[in-house]
């Protein structure tokens, strides 16, 4: 270098039976290739450019450790598929925004488990359908408010049982009709039921039971015990002949 023997400069070598060439002549003639061994150990770290038609490649082999560090930009262009496979852990840092766009499917395999930790919102907008599923339990817990909306028809099946508890008030309004199907229907409340109508109102309370209505129609046979449960009473107060009848034996209305 600029004339000192001390520094040579190496353009080219000459290969003998001693100093044999990294591949194989002249089956890889078009190879150009910078390899040196590993000091005092087996291994090497090599750059190879491969220049055959169809096959041109550059090649980069470390034996332990590759650094790349880059002052300002970075861009990286694949023309077709990309392949990377890490044998062990990564761990990627971005100090501001990321974006990634995948043009038509996306898939995602994970042997245990994942964690997603967002410090502010998290917005997720899907075209068409979302399915979920789990395979065993699903913890759910909102620190403040919620709200679903949906446009058409909501079904849940439940195999087992539901329990619902509301720390304030519930309330249930349906536009056209509410339907409960079951075996038994056990209304419980610690001060007052009350039921609502147009010709009236029905109330529970611990005075007992008031039915406020302009006018009552029971159809069917009727039979009203008095506290002693020896004498019935008709609808009038008014005490009725004969012996106490069995509710059973009393013919159905039509």
């Amino acid at each position: 270098m600029d004339g000192d023997p001390d520094q040579p400069l190496i353009i080219g070598r000459a290969y003998n039976r001693l100093q044999l060439p990294p591949y194989e002549l002249p089956r890889h003639k078009t190879r150009m290739t910078i390899k040196s061994q590993t000091h005092k150990g087996e291994g090497y770290n090599e750059l190879r450019f491969e220049d055959e038609k169809d096959q041109e490649e550059i090649y980069v082999h470390a034996q332990k450790d590759q650094n790349i560090h880059v002052n300002h930009d970075e861009t990286t262009f694949v023309g077709n598929d990309r392949s990377e496979q890490v044998e062990h852990d990564e761990t990627i840092a971005i100090g501001n925004d990321r974006k990634e766009t995948v043009g038509r499917d996306e898939q995602i395999t994970i042997g245990q488990d994942r964690r997603h930790d967002i410090g502010q919102d998290d917005f997720l907008s899907i075209g068409r359908n979302h399915t979920i599923h789990t395979g065993k339990d699903r913890t759910e817990e909102v620190g403040n408010h919620r709200r679903d909306k949906t446009a058409a028809n909501h079904t849940v099946d439940i195999g087992g049982h539901l329990t619902q508890r509301v720390a304030g008030h519930a309330e249930l309004e349906a536009g056209q009709a509410i339907r409960h199907r079951t075996k038994v229907v056990e209304l419980q409340a610690g001060e007052v039921i009350r039921l609502r109508g147009p010709g009236g109102t029905i109330t529970l309370d611990d005075g007992g039971i008031t039915f406020d209505a302009m006018m009552i129609r029971l159809k069917g046979p009727l039979i009203a015990d008095s506290v002693g449960r020896g004498n019935r009473v008709g609808i009038d107060g008014a005490p009725l002949s004969g012996e106490l009848t069995d509710p059973t034996d009393l013919p159905l209305s039509e």
